[in-house]
C-alpha cells in the first residue's frame, strides 16, 4: 500500500521556524470571536450534481469598492504586516463585480479534515462532509485541510479573511492517518500520511456530489512513470465522468515533473476528458516558488497560482501563513467554482479550458514546462471568447448573428421611435463557449439627424460648372471639383480629369430634345432632386435652402447615382414626365442598392397656376425609409410608394403661393429571422406650404417664407423579439413585444429666405431657419440656424 505525506505542511513548518527566528508568531491574527454569515448549502446525495442558479437580473451588485476589499492586511503578533495578496493577483475582484461569489457550487477537499466550528468556515461546510478512514466525527488534527478549505471558501463575514469563492460549499473528506513514527514523519513529532486506498475512497465518495475536487497532496519523489494503481486511476476517471473538475498540487520537491497524482493531468488516458489541472506555485511577484515542481509533461493541463505566504484558516479559530503548491491549488479550485456559478451551462472541460487558455503567460512564450499555461487570471477568464453572437432562435446552437455587425440606424422620419425598448435592454449575446453576456441592444440603435444641412455651405473644394449647347437640340452640363474624398460613378467611368492635381467629376447630365415636344435627360452622379428638378413644379428654384425636405421628401431617400428622365408635352398646358435614378453604393463596383422611379403629370391653368400629381416608388435594399439595418436588425429591404400633390398659385403680381403634400406607404421585405419582425405597413407624411414674393427691394430679388413638416412616420408597428433569459440546458428564452415606430413629436420647420443678384455674375443668398421639436422628438428644444452665401462667376 502506497503512502504519501501532505506536501505543504513541511513548507508551513519551515515558514514557522523562519518567523520564530525573528521572534514572532506565525499567527498574524487571533481567533475570531463570533461566527458570521455567508452562503450555506448542503452537499449532493450522490444522485446528481446540484445545479447552481444562473445569476438573475436581481442579483445584488457587488459591494467590493476598495482595494482593501480584495487585499486585507493584518498585523501579526510579531509586529509584521501580512497582506492577503492572492485575490488581487488572480483578478478575483472582476468576478465579484459581476455578483458571483461561488453560491451553489460544491468543492470537495480531500485532505486532513476541517475544523467545523471555525468562524470563517462553519456556514459553508456541507453536512455530507466525512472522515472516510474512520467514520468518526470530522475534525482536523493537523490543520492542513482547514487551511486549504479557507483559501477556497472562507466566509466574507468581516472576520479575519475570506476565500476565493466565499459562498461556495465545502465537502470536506478527511482521508489522512495520524502517525508518530519519526522516520515516516521526516523528523520527531506527529504527522499525517495518506494511503492510496483512502484517497481512492475519497474520490469515489466525492463523485456525483462535487463540482470541483481539490487534492492538495502528493506522493513525494514520484515521477510520471510511476503509477498509483488501476483502482485509483479508475476513481479519477469516474469522478470526472460524474462531472467533477479535479485540481491537484504539482508538488514541493523543486522537481522538473509534477508528483503524483498531479502528474496524471498530463496522462492522455486518465485525463482524456480534459477535466484535470495540475497547479504549481508562484510568489507575490509572479516568480516560481523555490519549492514548486515544474509543470513538466503535464504542461498542457497545468498552471500556477499564489502559493507563498498565503493567509488562511487553521484550527482553534485562527489564521496562519503557509506556503506550498497545496496553497496554490485551492486558488484554482475557487476560481473554477466562480466560473461555474457565473455560467452553469459550461461543461467541466470548458471551465478547465477557459482557466488554462486565459492564464497570464509566464516564462518562455506560450505553454512551457515550468509554468504551463501561466498564472491564473480570472479577470481574463470572464471576458468573452471569440465572436459574441446574439441568438435569434430558442436554442443556443441555433441561428445567431454577430453582435459586432448588429446595428440599426433609423432614418430621420422615425425620430425617437424604438427608444429604450425594455426587451432590447434585457438581451444577451453568447461567446464561443456559449456563455451569456448581458448587452443592451438599445445602444446599437442610432437615429439620423437632419439638422439644417448648413455644413454644405462649407463644402470641401471648389466646384466649377460647365454647360454648353450642342447641335441638334442637345445640352450638356457637368461639375468638376478638387474634392477627392468620395468616389462617384464618374470615377468608375474613368471620367476624372487632370489639371495640375487630381480632380473629380461631380455630376454630369446630357439632355436631348426632339422636335415633337419630348426630351430625354441622362445623368451621372446626380441626385433624384437634380435629375427630376423639372418635375418639382412647386419649387422656386434656388431660393430656399434644401426645400426638398418639405416639397419632395421621397427624393432624399436615394443618394446620387445614374439617372434618366423623359418629359413629353401632351398639349400646350400639360406635361407627362418619367424619371429613374439608381443609387451608387459605397463599394468599389458601381452596384445600385436603392433606386427611385417617378411619374408626374403637371398642368398649367389659364390663371397661371400650376398643379401636379405624382407617383414615386422607392426600392431600398437592406434598409427602409432612409434607415440602415444590419446583423440582428437586418431586413431584406422595403418597397415604398409615394403619392404627391402640389403646385403654385399666383395670388397677386409677384406673389405666389406654393405647396406640396406627400404620403408614403412602405411595405417591408423581412423574410429572415430578425430582432424586428411582423412589420405593419409604415406610413409617412411630409408637407410644405409657402409664400414667395419677387421684386421686394429691387426688380430681381426674392423673399420667401416656407413652413412645413419633413418626412415623419405617422403610423406603423413592428414586433421586437429578443433573448431575455438563458437556462441551464442552453435553452434561449425569448420574449416579444409590439412597438410603435412613430416618433414622440412632430417637427415643424420655418424658413425665411432672401436672394438678390449683385451684378457681374455675383449674387448673395441668406436664410433664417427654425425647427420646433427637431428630429420629431417632443422633448427637444427648438433649433435655430442662419446661413449666408456669396457666389460669383469667374
Amino acid at each position: 500500500m502506497d503512502s504519501f505525506h501532505e506536501i505543504p505542511r513541511h513548507a508551513a513548518v519551515f515558514l514557522m521556524f523562519a518567523l520564530a527566528a525573528c521572534g514572532g508568531s506565525n499567527n498574524p491574527s487571533s481567533q475570531g470571536a463570533t461566527s458570521g454569515g455567508g452562503g450555506g448549502g448542503g452537499g449532493g446525495n450522490g444522485t446528481g450534481l446540484p445545479i447552481p442558479d444562473p445569476l438573475a437580473a436581481a442579483q445584488p451588485a457587488s459591494n467590493f469598492t476598495r482595494t482593501a476589499d480584495f487585499a486585507p492586511c493584518y498585523i501579526g503578533g510579531d509586529g509584521n504586516t501580512y497582506c492577503f495578496y492572492g485575490l488581487n493577483q488572480i483578478g478575483a475582484q472582476h468576478v465579484y463585480a459581476q455578483g458571483a461569489y461561488g453560491g451553489g457550487v460544491v468543492v470537495a477537499v480531500i485532505d486532513t479534515g476541517i475544523e467545523t466550528t471555525h468562524s470563517e468556515l462553519d456556514a459553508n461546510i456541507s453536512p455530507d462532509s466525512t472522515d472516510i478512514v474512520r467514520g468518526a466525527a470530522l475534525i482536523d488534527e493537523v490543520g492542513h485541510g482547514t487551511h486549504v478549505a479557507g483559501i477556497i471558501a472562507a466566509e466574507r463575514n468581516s472576520l479575519l479573511m475570506h476565500g476565493v469563492a466565499f459562498d461556495a460549499t465545502i465537502l470536506a473528506i478527511r482521508a489522512d492517518t495520524r502517525v508518530t513514527d519519526a522516520v515516516v514523519c521526516g523528523g520527531p513529532g506527529t504527522c499525517s500520511v495518506f494511503n492510496t486506498v483512502d484517497i481512492t475512497a475519497g474520490l469515489n465518495y466525492a463523485a456525483g456530489k462535487a463540482h470541483v475536487i481539490n487534492m492538495s497532496l502528493g506522493l513525494v519523489g514520484t515521477t510520471v512513470e510511476n503509477s498509483m494503481g488501476a483502482a485509483f486511476e479508475q476513481a479519477l476517471i469516474d469522478a470526472m465522468a460524474a462531472g467533477a473538475i479535479v485540481v491537484v498540487a504539482a508538488g514541493n520537491d523543486a522537481a522538473a515533473e509534477p508528483s503524483l497524482p498531479g502528474a496524471y493531468a498530463g496522462n492522455a488516458t486518465v485525463n482524456a476528458s480534459g477535466q484535470m489541472i495540475a497547479v504549481g506555485a508562484v510568489d507575490e511577484t509572479g516568480a516560481q516558488a523555490s519549492f514548486s515542481n515544474d509543470c513538466g509533461s503535464a504542461m498542457n493541463f497545468c498552471l500556477v497560482a499564489p502559493g507563498v505566504n498565503i493567509i488562511s484558516t487553521i484550527p482553534e479559530g485562527w489564521i496562519e501563513l503557509q506556503s506550498g503548491t497545496s496553497q496554490a491549488t485551492p486558488y484554482v479550485s475557487g476560481a473554477a467554482a466562480l466560473l461555474i456559478q457565473l455560467w452553469p451551462t459550461l461543461l467541466p472541460s470548458e471551465v478547465v479550458d477557459i482557466l488554462l487558455t486565459t492564464a497570464t503567460d509566464l516564462g518562455a512564450a506560450g505553454v512551457d514546462t515550468v509554468y504551463g499555461h501561466g498564472l491564473l487570471n480570472l479577470s481574463a477568464a470572464i471576458l468573452p471568447a471569440g465572436t459574441l453572437e446574439v441568438p435569434l432562435s430558442p436554442l443556443a446552437t441555433g441561428e445567431g448573428v454577430a453582435l459586432d455587425g448588429t446595428a440599426l440606424s433609423l432614418g430621420s422620419a422615425f425620430g425617437d421611435a424604438l427608444t429604450n425598448s425594455s426587451l432590447l435592454g434585457q438581451a444577451f449575446a453568447l461567446d464561443d463557449y456559449d456563455r451569456n453576456y448581458s448587452v443592451d441592444l438599445n445602444d446599437l440603435v442610432t437615429r439620423s439627424s437632419r439638422g439644417f444641412g448648413l455644413q454644405a455651405l462649407l463644402g470641401g473644394g471648389s466646384v466649377e460648372t460647365v454647360d454648353a449647347e450642342l447641335p441638334n437640340g442637345m445640352k450638356i452640363a457637368m461639375g468638376v471639383s478638387d474634392d477627392n474624398e468620395t468616389d462617384s460613378p464618374a470615377d468608375w467611368a474613368g471620367m476624372a480629369v487632370e489639371d495640375g492635381e487630381e480632380q473629380q467629376l461631380h455630376g454630369m447630365s446630357l439632355e436631348v430634345e426632339s422636335g415633337l415636344g419630348a426630351s430625354v435627360r441622362f445623368g451621372y452622379d446626380v441626385t433624384p432632386e437634380q435629375q427630376m428638378a423639372r418635375l418639382a413644379a412647386s419649387e422656386p428654384a434656388g431660393l430656399f435652402w434644401m426645400p426638398g425636405d418639405l416639397l419632395g421628401a421621397q427624393h432624399g431617400l436615394v443618394d446620387a447615382g445614374t439617372g434618366v428622365s423623359l418629359s413629353h408635352q401632351l398639349d400646350p398646358s400639360s406635361i407627362l414626365s418619367f424619371g429613374w435614378v439608381d443609387q451608387a453604393d459605397d463599394a468599389d463596383e458601381w452596384t445600385p442598392d436603392a433606386k427611385i422611379g417617378e411619374i408626374t403629370l403637371a398642368h398649367r391653368f389659364d390663371n397661371g397656376a400650376i398643379g401636379y400629381a405624382g407617383f414615386s416608388t422607392v426600392d431600398e435594399q437592406g434598409g427602409f425609409l432612409g434607415s440602415d439595418a444590419a446583423g440582428g436588425f437586418a431586413v431584406d429591404g422595403a418597397d415604398t410608394q409615394f403619392y404627391s400633390l402640389g403646385g403654385r398659385y399666383p395670388m397677386a403680381a409677384g406673389l405666389e403661393l406654393i405647396g406640396n403634400y406627400t404620403l408614403g406607404k412602405a411595405d417591408m421585405r423581412a423574410d429572415g429571422t430578425s430582432l424586428l419582425s411582423e412589420w405593419s405597413e409604415i406610413r409617412a407624411e411630409a408637407f410644405g406650404v409657402g409664400l414667395v414674393k419677387n421684386g421686394v427691394l429691387g426688380r430681381h430679388d426674392r423673399i420667401g417664407l416656407l413652413a412645413g413638416q419633413p418626412l415623419r412616420v405617422s403610423s406603423g408597428e413592428a414586433t421586437v423579439t429578443a433573448p431575455v433569459d438563458y437556462l441551464i440546458d442552453k435553452t434561449v428564452v425569448q420574449d416579444s413585444e409590439r412597438v410603435s415606430m412613430t416618433p414622440s413629436g412632430r417637427e415643424i420647420d420655418l424658413q425665411l429666405a432672401y436672394d438678390t443678384p449683385l451684378g457681374a455674375g455675383a449674387a448673395i443668398s441668406g436664410w433664417v431657419m427654425m425647427q420646433f421639436e427637431p428630429g420629431h422628438v417632443a422633448s427637444a428644444d427648438p433649433a435655430y440656424g442662419v446661413g449666408l452665401r456669396f457666389s460669383a462667376e469667374f
